[in-house]
């Protein structure tokens, strides 16, 4: 679903304290880009590491807030290193996305390779492919629906 177009374009993580630090490498690069395009970061879950950062929305992780706070966001990250344990990885994060109508930006790490086509969303390689796609999405609210759908019905008829 695409939310009402006069909330900022919502970029949304969420997991675990264990997990942010998934997202930190990212942060140099990401923060900039967001505040240029005038969008919001919402992290949920990540703890007291994530607050106090300049440009970060960090909300605690409840389990009747879950699915109220990715409502709430226009895509989903999920940013992962290519190592041994995180192959293993089984992509939640993704599937909790889509299964809300987010459109999704992941790295191709493990399922998230298979999990995420561009039919629901970004593959990102490197730093540029993060931004691009959020700039991508950022500027095409019926590309994000159009993602979001296709993703939906992708969790709907695989992993409900």
């Amino acid at each position: 679903t695409v939310r009402a177009s006069n909330q900022p374009f919502t970029v949304g993580w969420i997991g675990s304290p264990s997990t942010w630090r998934y997202v930190e490498p990212l942060l140099p690069t990401l923060l900039p880009a967001l505040a240029q395009m005038g969008a919001r970061f919402l992290v949920v879950g990540a703890g007291v590491a994530a607050r106090g950062i300049a440009g970060v929305d960090v909300v605690d992780w409840t389990q009747e807030g879950e699915v109220p706070a990715i409502q709430s966001m226009d895509v989903g990250l999920m940013p992962v290193p290519d190592d041994r344990w995180e192959r293993g990885k089984c992509g939640y994060k993704l599937i909790q996305y889509m299964a809300c109508g987010l459109p999704v930006i992941a790295s191709p790490v493990g399922v998230n390779a298979t999990l995420v086509t561009s039919d629901e969303g970004f593959a990102a390689h490197n730093l540029a492919d993060w931004i691009t796609a959020l700039q991508t999405l950022s500027r095409n609210p019926s590309m994000r629906a159009r993602m979001g759908a296709n993703g939906r019905a992708k969790v709907v008829a695989h992993y409900s």
